[in-house]
C-alpha cells in the first residue's frame, strides 16, 4: 500500500513539474592531438548539444585529411530538482560524431569549420589547426612498395607490394595508402594462396575495408627484420606518368621497459609478433610513423591500328586450351566445353571468350546467351560452357580464338584451341510402340496400332497375385500391432530418463559458468592485445571484465552492467579494498579508451596484464566469494 502511495505521489510530480529545455542547438569539435605525423591518424569528434538526432555533417571540406566515419551516439540526459516546492525538470539533448582522420601531407592544415542541422535549426562547430610533420624511417622500422611492373597499358593490371620491416616490438599498427584513393585507377586484391611461403596470414585494416597480409622474414640494408607483406592489384583507366602518392605505417613502438615479471610467474609481454626475448619486462610504447618510397608508373594507351573487332581488354600475354565430353552424341544432345586460360599474374578481370559471336562456332551449335563465370587455379582462369550441336554432319568443335595485346611484341594477337572432333548421329524417334513397351519388329511402313493389353502386360501372370488374410484376429497377432501397444510407454520412460540424466548433468549450471569464466577471459585477453585499434581494444576489454564478473556473480544483463552494480555485489566479499579500487580504476580507463580514442590511458597490453593480475586475484578468494554473494 505505501509503495502504490509513493509511486502516485512521484507520478503526481513528474506530470505537474515544468520541463525546461535545453539551450539552442550548438556544436563544438575536438581532436584527440594536435601535433601529428603525416599517415598518423587521430580521432575529431563533434560534440551536438540541443538535439538527439541532428544530421551527419557534410565532411567533403576538409580537404588535407582522410576521413573516415566511425559512427556516432547519443548523449542526452535528465535530471529534476525541487526548489520550494516548485518541481523543475531539466533536459539536455545531446549527440556525438566521430571519425578518424589521417594528414596527406604535411604542414599546418586546418579542418574547416563544419555546420550540423536539426531540424529547421544549425550549428557551426569552430576551425581547428593541426600541425602534420613529415614522417622518417629510423633504424628499426622501414616501409618498402614496388610494382610487378613500371610500364604499362590502360587495362593492364600491375601488382603492388608493400612490405613492412620491423625491427622491434609494435602493436596498434594502421596504413595509410593515398594510392588507393586515386582515380586514375581500379583496385582489386590478389588471392595470397601458395604466396605464404609457410608464414602467418593476417587480415590488416586498409581504409574502409581490409587485405591479407602474410608475416615473414627478410634482409634489408643489411639487417634482418621480422615483416609483414600484402600485395593489391592496381589497373589504370588513364595514360600518362602517374606519381603514386607516398604511404605511411603508424604503429605504436616499444621504446623501453618499465617493471620485471609478475608475482605469478607469467610474462607481461604480449606482443604482436609473438617476440618473447623480453618477456621478463612489461614495454613502454610511442607512437612512430614510417613513410614508404616514392613511385612512378608510366601508362600506355593500347593502339588503335590492328585492333580486331572482337577485341574485349586482354592486355598481356595469352594461351588458351580446350576440351569437350561427350564426343560421340546425338543431334541435340549437350557438350561440356571447358576452356583454360593462361596468362599474366593477375586473372580475376578475365573473361570467357565471346564464343556466341564466332560464326563458326554459331553455325554448327546452339551457344546459350549468357556466358559461364569462370574459376581462377594457380595460374590458370578455367571456364566451362554447354553447347548442343545442331546437325548430324557436325565433325568438329572448331578453334575458339581469344584476342590480346602482346605486351611484349606491342601488337594484337589471337590465342587460339584446337579443333575438336566429335561424332555426332541423328537424334532417335520415340514411336507408340516404345512408349508401351512392344519390342517386337515393324516392318518399314507399317501403321502404328494400338495394342489392347499395353503396359499392363507386364503383369498377367496369376503368380504374382498372393493371398492375404484381412481377418483382425490375424493382424493383431501380427509384430506391427505389438509396436502399437507396447512402443508408446517404452519412449514415455526412455524420454523421462534421457530428461533426469540431462538435468543431473546440468543441474548447477550456475557453478559450471563460473568456474569456466577464468578460462573464457583469458582468452578474451589474448584478442584484446593483437587488435590493432585502440578504442576497439578497449571497448573489447571492458565488455570481456563483464561478461567474466557477471559469470562469477551470477548476474544478468552482462554487457549493460556498470561497475557500480559490481560494486554493490562485492563490497562484502574477501576481496580487499585496494584489489577493488584498481578494479575501478581499470573501468574508468576503459571507459575515457572506448568513448575519447584513448586519450589518457595506458597502452592496451598495460591494461590487460592488469586485468589478468585483478582476475586471478578474484579466482584466489573464488569459493569465499560464491559463498558470501
Amino acid at each position: 500500500m505505501a509503495k502504490g502511495f509513493i509511486t502516485l505521489i512521484i507520478a503526481v510530480i513528474i506530470a505537474t513539474c515544468q520541463v525546461v529545455q535545453a539551450a539552442e542547438l550548438s556544436a563544438r569539435a575536438a581532436v584527440e592531438k594536435t601535433d601529428v605525423s603525416v599517415g598518423e591518424s587521430f580521432i575529431f569528434q563533434i560534440k551536438v548539444s540541443g538535439a538527439e538526432n541532428p544530421q551527419q555533417p557534410d565532411t567533403s571540406g576538409i580537404k588535407d585529411f582522410t576521413v573516415v566515419f566511425q559512427g556516432g551516439q547519443q548523449n542526452s540526459s535528465s535530471s529534476i530538482t525541487i526548489i520550494n516546492g516548485k518541481v523543475t525538470k531539466e533536459v539536455n539533448e545531446g549527440y556525438y560524431f566521430s571519425y578518424q582522420l589521417t594528414p596527406a601531407r604535411s604542414g599546418h592544415l586546418i579542418i574547416p569549420s563544419l555546420t550540423v542541422k536539426a531540424g529547421n535549426n544549425s550549428a557551426v562547430t569552430e576551425s581547428i589547426q593541426i600541425t602534420a610533420r613529415e614522417p622518417s624511417e629510423t633504424e628499426d622500422f622501414k616501409f618498402r612498395v614496388s610494382l610487378s611492373q613500371n610500364r604499362c597499358y590502360v587495362g593492364e593490371p600491375v601488382i603492388l607490394t608493400a612490405t613492412w620491416y620491423i625491427g622491434k616490438d609494435v602493436r596498434d599498427f594502421s596504413f595509410s595508402m593515398p594510392v588507393l584513393a586515386d582515380p586514375d585507377f581500379k583496385f582489386a586484391d590478389i588471392d595470397n594462396k601458395g604466396q605464404q611461403g609457410g608464414g602467418a596470414a593476417y587480415r590488416i585494416p586498409l581504409g574502409n575495408g581490409e587485405v591479407a597480409g602474410v608475416k615473414g622474414k627478410g634482409t634489408l640494408d643489411g639487417k634482418e627484420f621480422t615483416t609483414l607483406t600484402f600485395k593489391k592489384v592496381l589497373i589504370p583507366i588513364r595514360s600518362g606518368d602517374v606519381v603514386l602518392k607516398q604511404s605511411t605505417v603508424s604503429c605504436t613502438a616499444l621504446v623501453g621497459y618499465q617493471r620485471q615479471r609478475d608475482d605469478f610467474g607469467n610474462g607481461s609481454f604480449n606482443d604482436f609478433f609473438n617476440d618473447d626475448f623480453f618477456n621478463r619486462r612489461t614495454g613502454v610504447y610511442n607512437t612512430v610513423v614510417v613513410p614508404s618510397n616514392s613511385l612512378t608508373l608510366k601508362v600506355l594507351d593500347l593502339p588503335e591500328r590492328g585492333r580486331p573487332s572482337d577485341f574485349s581488354g586482354h592486355v598481356g600475354k595469352y594461351t588458351i586450351s580446350a576440351s569437350a565430353v561427350p564426343v560421340s552424341l546425338s543431334v541435340g544432345d549437350p557438350i561440356t566445353l571447358t576452356l583454360t586460360v593462361s596468362g599474366p599474374d593477375y586473372l580475376e578481370n578475365v573473361q570467357m571468350p565471346a564464343i556466341d559471336k564466332q560464326s563458326s562456332l554459331t553455325r554448327d551449335f546452339k551457344i546459350p546467351s549468357e556466358s559461364a563465370g569462370g574459376q581462377v587455379s594457380g595460374k590458370t582462369k578455367i571456364f566451362t560452357q554447354t553447347i548442343r550441336p545442331l546437325r548430324a554432319d557436325v565433325k568438329e568443335i572448331p578453334a575458339i580464338e581469344l584476342p590480346y595485346f602482346d605486351t611484349d611484341t606491342q601488337s594484337y594477337q589471337t590465342a587460339s584451341t584446337k579443333p575438336i572432333p566429335v561424332t555426332v548421329k541423328k537424334a532417335n524417334v520415340i514411336t507408340a510402340m516404345d512408349a508401351e513397351g512392344n519390342t517386337a519388329p515393324v516392318a518399314a511402313g507399317n501403321e502404328v496400332e494400338t495394342l489392347n493389353k499395353g503396359i499392363a502386360s507386364n503383369y498377367d501372370d496369376p503368380s504374382v497375385i498372393k493371398n492375404v488374410s484381412l481377418e483382425p484376429v490375424s493382424q493383431l497377432s501380427s509384430s506391427s500391432w505389438k509396436w502399437i501397444f507396447i512402443g508408446p510407454p517404452f519412449l514415455y520412460l526412455l524420454i523421462l530418463s534421457g530428461n533426469f540424466l540431462y538435468r543431473r548433468r546440468n543441474g548447477d549450471s550456475i557453478k559450471i559458468s563460473s568456474k569456466k569464466a577464468y578460462s573464457r577471459f583469458l582468452a578474451a585477453l589474448k584478442d584484446v592485445r593483437n587488435y590493432s585499434s585502440a578504442s576497439d581494444s578497449c571497448a573489447m576489454l571492458q565488455d570481456s571484465l563483464r561478461n567474466y564478473l557477471a559469470d562469477k556473480l551470477n548476474l544478468s544483463g552482462k554487457t549493460a552492467m556498470t561497475f557500480n552494480d559490481i560494486k554493490e555485489k562485492l563490497s562484502g566479499t574477501a576481496l580487499s579494498k585496494e584489489t577493488l579500487n584498481e578494479l575501478e580504476d581499470l573501468f574508468k580507463k576503459c571507459e575515457a579508451g572506448r568513448y575519447a580514442g584513448g586519450a589518457g590511458t595506458d597502452d592496451i597490453g598495460t591494461m590487460a596484464d592488469q586485468a589478468e593480475l585483478l582476475a586471478k586475484e578474484i579466482e584466489k578468494t573464488g569459493a569465499r566469494l560464491t559463498r558470501l554473494r
